[in-house]
C-alpha cells in the first residue's frame, strides 16, 4: 500500500508521511485503523526503521496518528480537506504520471482520451451502484 522512490529528492520519511496521508484521505485507511509496525514497514520498504519512526512521529505531532505503547500506531483522525488548488495540483501530478506511463507504451492521444473517458464512466457506474 505504501510506496517510496529511493531515487527521489524527497526524503523517504516525507514520502512515507505523504503516502499515509494519501491512504487516509482516499479512505483506504480509516480512523482507528492500525498502521504497519515500524519494523514491518521498514522491512517492506527496505529502509531504516528510524526513517519510518520519524514519519510516524511527525504524523503523531500533526495529530493524524496516535501511538499506543505496546499496541502500535493507529489513524487518529482524517486530515482537513485540502484547498482546491492543492487538490488540482495533486491531480495534475497523477495525470502527468499516467500520461508518462502511456507514452512508454506508445499509447496515442486519442487512445489515452478514450481510456480516460472509459474510467470516468466506470467511476460513474460505481457511484450509481452498478458494477464497473
Amino acid at each position: 500500500m505504501i510506496r517510496v522512490d529511493a531515487t527521489s529528492f524527497v526524503p523517504i520519511y516525507a514520502q512515507i508521511k505523504k503516502e499515509i496521508l494519501r491512504l487516509v484521505t482516499t479512505g483506504r485507511l480509516k480512523v482507528h485503523d492500525p498502521l504497519p509496525s515500524i519494523r514491518d514497514l521498514a522491512a517492506e520498504l527496505i529502509v531504516n526503521p528510524n526513517t519510518v519512526a520519524r514519519a510516524y512521529r511527525e504524523l503523531e505531532q500533526d495529530g493524524l496518528v496516535s501511538a499506543q505503547k505496546g499496541r502500535g500506531s493507529f489513524v487518529a483522525r482524517r486530515p482537513e480537506p485540502r484547498a482546491d488548488k492543492d487538490i488540482k495540483a495533486h491531480l495534475v501530478r497523477v495525470m502527468d504520471e499516467a500520461i508518462a506511463e502511456a507514452r512508454k507504451f506508445d499509447l496515442g492521444e486519442s487512445a489515452l482520451q478514450g481510456l480516460f473517458e472509459e474510467r470516468l464512466r466506470a467511476g460513474a457506474d460505481r457511484k450509481k451502484g452498478r458494477p464497473a
